[in-house]
């Protein structure tokens, strides 16, 4: 009797362990765990109390009580033992603890993947030697979202399903949810969440160009096109249209988006309108002018409190000619750290040929945001007939001067919201990629159409924190590690000795 309840209180010990590592491995506490543990609690009890009948016949009581208290603290000792190691599968901890974060997922992603809905599943395609680096970074997505898996692929030993992913390059991240798909050929953290953000969409975004009026042409190949900006903003996942109200007469219900890119010629007084009308029904529009811009564009913006300039931004700082740039062409580093826009946003623009906007009061419940500011010593110069430039008191205004600003209202859960930029040279094909004139410009899109997930992620700055060792220091350190230490463990060794043994 005594062999069975043995292998009865093993049996018992092993359907318990057997449930917490199947837990363990499935994330997944079901009815099969529960029987698995419940067996085992009851075989456990048995054999308990076969062992405390039996044992009762053959101990004293002295023994069996310091026996039982002995068996209690085991029992004891292994439940802890069992309840951190179930603890331990829901909960982790993990600390970064370098300067900047370098290992940890910026709080724009976190916030991505903590609100996510939809199963997503990323395929990595690389290298066996390279699946370490990928695997520390999708280690942290998947931590962050029970809703987001990972597989790393050999391309080399699984060619099939290389190929019906149809990845061609080392290193690639196929991302998929649902039937929406998306390729990232760089491992990194800004391109995977946009495209984790992209499948997991409910529907697409719609930006309408608005034409008619000498506007930008977004199909314009040249230096003064914005081809680039527009195939830019359909990577986003975004499709492009172009509108023109005197045809359609209002602005449709799908436009997330409505771009106004410098009108030469004045707009109907219908057509303003219809894009009032569009912003009173929480649309979003951006307008972006030059020095030279019909009065009616800064009659239209100036119903929102922000007055365009007919005016020029001259830059005199001279830090644009660092980079073969003229006065003419203001530099900006300092932007409005709070907005989403240019939150983190730490990347120099250029802007070719701008004017000045001057932000007043909000009108109609709108608030005002300056986006972006030049340098102080810039002014915006109001006399370039003669073409010389030069400040004069009274007449210019002296810097820093705004070049974008913002007009916001919130009504119910809809928002109305009018970007104007005093220049539409800086998003060009000829100036696009120019330091970070397209981060900003495709930040502002996101923005607007209410993506502000997909506004650019800064990469981390790594700090030169090396240590800088003179030779007297190395010196130093030798004679310490080298020689001092191990010296003085030898002489405590032998006191310890000679003590013991007098003792």
């Amino acid at each position: 009797m005594k062999k069975y309840n043995n292998i009865i209180g093993l049996a018992a010990i092993v359907l318990i362990a057997a449930a917490l590592i199947w837990y363990s491995i499935s994330r997944i506490w079901g009815v099969g765990h529960w029987i698995l543990l419940v067996l085992g609690v009851a075989g456990l009890a048995y054999f308990l109390f076969a062992y405390y009948t039996g044992r009762q016949k053959e101990l004293s009581g002295r023994s069996l009580k310091q026996g039982s208290n002995m068996l209690v603290q085991v029992i004891a000792v292994l439940a802890i033992v069992a309840m951190l190691a179930f603890v331990t599968t829901r909960q982790h901890v993990r600390e970064d603890l370098t300067k900047n974060n370098l290992y940890s997922l910026s709080d724009q992603t976190e916030k991505v993947l903590n609100v996510l809905t939809k199963d997503v599943e990323i395929k990595g395609f690389f290298k066996s030697a390279e699946k370490d680096a990928a695997r520390d970074l999708l280690d942290e997505y998947d931590y962050r979202s029970a809703h987001l898996s990972y597989q790393l692929i050999d391309p080399d030993e699984n060619p099939d399903i290389t190929k019906q992913y149809g990845v061609k390059k080392y290193g690639t991240l196929i991302v998929e949810s649902g039937a929406k798909r998306e390729s990232v050929e760089k491992l990194n953290e800004a391109d995977l969440t946009n495209a984790i953000v992209k499948v997991t969409r409910s529907k697409d975004k719609v930006i309408y160009f608005l034409t008619g009026h000498g506007e930008r042409s977004i199909s314009d190949e040249s230096a003064e096109g914005y081809k680039n900006a527009v195939e830019q903003i359909r990577k986003e996942n975004h499709l492009v249209r172009e509108l023109n109200l005197v045809r359609s007469r209002r602005v449709p219900d799908s436009c997330s988006v409505l771009a106004i890119v410098r009108p030469t010629t004045a707009l109907f007084p219908a057509e303003w309108d219809s894009v009032k009308s569009y912003l009173n029904r929480g649309g979003k529009v951006l307008l972006m002018t030059d020095p030279e811009h019909p009065a009616d564009v800064a009659d239209f913006a100036e119903t929102y409190g922000l007055t365009i300039g007919n005016d020029m931004v001259i830059d005199a700082s001279g830090m644009g000619q660092l980079f073969g740039a003229g006065p003419a062409m203001p530099l900006v580093t300092s932007y409005d750290e709070n907005h989403p826009i240019t939150k983190g946003f730490s990347i120099m623009t250029f802007y070719p040929y701008a004017c000045s906007i001057t932000v007043g009061s909000g009108k109609d419940g709108y608030k005002l945001t300056s986006l972006l500011k030049t340098s102080r010593e810039s002014w915006a110069e109001t006399n370039v007939a003669n073409g010389k430039v030069t400040f004069n008191e009274g007449q210019d205004t002296r810097g820093p001067i705004t070049i974008a600003a913002l007009a916001e209202k919130t009504t119910g859960k809809s928002k109305s919201v009018l970007a104007v930029f005093g220049d539409s040279d800086f998003a060009i094909n000829g100036y696009f990629k120019n330091q970070g004139n397209a981060n900003l410009f495709l930040n502002t899109i996101n923005y607007l159409a209410e993506e502000e997930d997909m506004i650019s992620i800064r990469p981390k700055q790594i700090d030169d924190r090396r240590l800088t060792l003179t030779q007297a220091d190395v010196s130093e350190l030798f004679y310490l590690v080298v020689i001092a230490i191990p010296l003085l463990v030898i002489i405590l060794g032998v006191v310890i000795y000679y003590k013991r043994n007098r003792s």
